[in-house]
């Protein structure tokens, strides 16, 4: 991420209507937000901690391990960057000093409990005894929800790309296949399509297509087998996550009957989605168009929010009662599975945008079971 595609006003604006003397975004998902770079390692080495301190007065302090230091000096808006090396230097006493220097030793500090390890925590405790901690994930969480311009243009451009990518990879798929194979190959096609790396991989075959997100296996494609997908990517650090499904030959008349009532479903939820309907609302309608649909209904949700983070607020779910408005961004997912016997999955990109949702993911006909 080489420039700040966040909304920085609007989070020096919470900043000021909260509570928080400064706020520490620790997270893989809110540090390139608040820095205006994105760091891998810290997706994969979670000790190597990268920290923003921003207060509510003054200049935020970037504080990275030194392997990092001189990328995100190069990349970064923020200007003050402190490193500490790594198995030598503890990050919290480094984080401590900085906000000792910032005068905040005994302040109101927001920061990340879902993220931080517990040991890095009671260190944090014991280095600044006069400070007090709360969380600021809610108020990072909502100052995230609502998507800039730009945003919005790099999730439509990174769901677009994605989708074409399957069906590149749908295009190929023939008996004999190996599932193992087959994640491999939409895994490339991620990656040509302008993705950094693929973020999950989940494509399955048969029986196997009732299963979430397993493994892939050595099973071989047989004829007129199902096919389903569920993959995205990472583009300058934001997620995709399509959802589709195909019969390799024929489909049954019962999958074709499944499957149509499903994009009913499907089509119907999305069109629950306008400014001002709550989440949860949407999640309780979600509910009765697959009972009047005649499909089972276990899903704990409808579909999520999706930005730097797979699962960002809102959830279309039932515990959450936010608003939708403009600007919000959803992978809005429809899916039934039998585990070990077959399953169904739609997922597109949707835009809440002044006058209603638009679906962003069109290359591919949803409307109907495609036979390849």
């Amino acid at each position: 991420m080489n420039e700040t595609l966040g909304n920085l006003d609007s989070l020096r604006s919470a900043m000021d209507n909260s509570e928080f003397d400064a706020i520490i975004a620790m997270s893989p998902e809110n540090v390139p937000y608040t820095a205006g770079v994105g760091i891998w390692s810290q997706k994969v080495i979670r000790d190597r901690l990268a920290l923003v301190v921003w207060p509510r007065e003054g200049e935020p302090t970037l504080i990275v391990a030194t392997n990092e230091e001189g990328y995100v000096r190069e990349k970064s808006w923020i200007t003050d960057v402190r490193a500490y090396s790594q198995h030598q230097d503890s990050p919290i006493k480094l984080l401590a000093d900085v906000l000792q220097e910032k005068g905040l030793g005994a302040g109101k500090i927001g920061f990340e409990p879902a993220y931080l390890t517990t040991d890095y925590y009671l260190e944090l405790l014991e280095t600044m005894p006069e400070a007090k901690f709360e969380s600021c994930e809610p108020l990072l969480q909502k100052v995230r929800m609502i998507k800039t311009d730009a945003e919005i243009d790099l999730l439509c451009r990174a769901a677009t790309s994605t989708e074409r990518a399957l069906m590149a990879t749908f295009s190929t798929v023939r008996p004999g296949d190996k599932e193992r194979d087959l994640v491999g190959r939409i895994g490339s096609n991620i990656l040509q399509s302008g993705a950094e790396l693929p973020s999950f991989l989940f494509f399955t075959i048969g029986p196997n297509t009732g299963y979430a997100h397993p493994d892939p296996t050595e099973i071989e494609l047989q004829p007129n087998d199902l096919i389903k997908a569920d993959c995205g990517g990472w583009y300058s650090g934001y997620f995709s996550d399509i959802g589709r499904t195909a019969v390799v030959g024929k489909a049954t008349g019962e999958q074709h009957s499944i499957y149509n009532r499903l994009a009913e479903v499907h089509r119907q939820t999305i069109a629950t989605m306008t400014p001002g309907t709550p989440a949860n609302e949407v999640f309780r309608q979600n509910k009765e168009f697959y009972k009047e649909a005649d499909i089972e209904f276990n899903l704990p949700f409808a579909g999520h929010g999706l930005g730097l983070y797979i699962h960002e607020m809102p959830m279309l779910a039932d515990y959450d009662g936010t608003p939708l408005v403009p600007n919000m961004v959803f992978a809005v997912e429809t899916r039934v599975r039998w585990p070990g016997v077959q399953g169904f999955h739609i997922e597109d990109l949707v835009v809440i945008r002044e006058d209603g949702p638009e679906i962003i993911t069109k290359f591919m006909d949803t409307s109907r079971l495609m036979e390849l």
